[in-house]
């Protein structure tokens, strides 16, 4: 065998080597587990686009903030901290605007992006009112919905 052949190989086998190496980094960085975002997801199991409205306890009234857009079979984390109240409201609409959820529970939004405080007198204030259900998180501190009425 000549050198340049053996330099050949020799080359080959390092590249081969560091391509293993590099392959198995990238696998040991998927097995190991991802630190889960505590917050409130919500996953739309519809095959609709949704958009997405949240109401929730604070210390300045209830606040109501939207919009998500969710699209068919995705998740959107619409609450990036730890949750702090046992319960939610959402309210879902249509890529139109109409709501695909029925809820007992009456708050305020606006047809744009939005944080409102107070979910009452809407027409007052010029606002809409908007039909919320409520979910109950149990205090979990990380929760997720997942949204189906076809």
């Amino acid at each position: 065998m000549s050198q340049a052949q053996n330099t050949e190989l020799s080359d080959r086998d390092i590249f081969r080597k560091y391509t293993l190496l590099g392959v198995f980094a990238c696998l040991a960085c998927f097995a190991l587990p991802q630190k889960a975002e505590a917050g409130l997801r919500v996953c739309n199991g519809s095959v609709d686009l949704v958009n997405v409205a949240i109401g929730y306890e604070t210390d300045e009234g209830i606040r109501t903030e939207g919009w998500w857009t969710i699209t068919s079979n995705a998740c959107s984390q619409v609450l990036q901290e730890p949750l702090k109240s046992a319960g939610y409201f959402l309210h879902v609409a249509d890529g139109f605007g109409e709501g695909r959820l029925v809820g007992d529970i009456t708050l305020c939004i606006r047809e744009e992006k939005f944080v409102v405080y107070d979910g009452d007198q809407c027409w007052q204030r010029g606002l809409i009112e908007a039909d919320f259900f409520q979910i109950e998180t149990g205090g979990a501190e990380d929760w997720t919905v997942l949204l189906s009425y076809d």
